[in-house]
């Protein structure tokens, strides 16, 4: 008796949508130098033939990576703007729910974010894409401080301080302290208090 194995064709979306997946795991693990193409593929059970069709090399792949994840990110934290009849603290703790929100559904996403946010790979589309966030958020807070409602440093500064505060916490609950919701609202006063007058 012949058996005939039936060969599958997977759908290309699915397929650059499961390479896309794999890497941001591995990428997110490892970093962009302790991942390799091969484990990308193993990963997400496609051929490494496959990769390169959709992909170049591992450098527009860790690209398109980031392109998704830091869109998605800007639209999340930003879509709606906070509400500009709130108080400037009010309209800051939102985003600051926010950033907690994109972290517990996008925990990976969150953390290769950080990891990937200034490497040299990076193409300058990715950086654009960076770049519009960032300034998004200084005018944010240029606003608030002619207002009387930020302190008076550079907004990248104090930019960098609120993230980097949550980057940190992100980084405590990822070694075992768990962030409960009234410690992820008290740290919210934490960081006000940062940027506050």
């Amino acid at each position: 008796m012949n058996i005939h194995s039936a060969v599958v064709t997977r759908d290309p979306e699915i397929t650059k949508k499961c390479i896309l997946d794999a890497a941001l795991a591995l990428f997110a693990e490892r970093g962009f130098h302790g991942t390799n193409v091969p484990d990308v593929a193993k990963t997400a059970q496609v051929g490494a033939g496959s990769i390169y069709r959709h992909f170049a090399d591992k450098v527009a792949l860790v690209n398109a990576v980031f392109q998704q994840w830091k869109l998605r990110f800007t639209e999340e934290l930003l879509s709606p703007a906070p509400d500009p009849r709130l108080s400037y603290e009010d309209q800051f703790r939102e985003i600051w729910a926010r950033l907690w929100r994109f972290y517990r559904k996008h925990p990976q996403a969150t953390i290769f974010l950080d990891v990937h946010a200034h490497g040299d790979y990076l193409s300058d589309e990715s950086r654009k894409i960076a770049e519009s966030l960032e300034s998004k958020f200084e005018a944010w807070v240029r606003g608030g401080q002619k207002q009387g409602a930020l302190v008076g440093a550079r907004p990248e500064e104090l930019i960098a301080m609120v993230y980097g505060a949550f980057i940190g916490l992100v980084k405590m609950e990822i070694n075992g302290q768990t962030m409960s919701a009234r410690h992820q609202e008290s740290s919210g006063d934490c960081a006000w208090n940062l940027v506050s007058p």
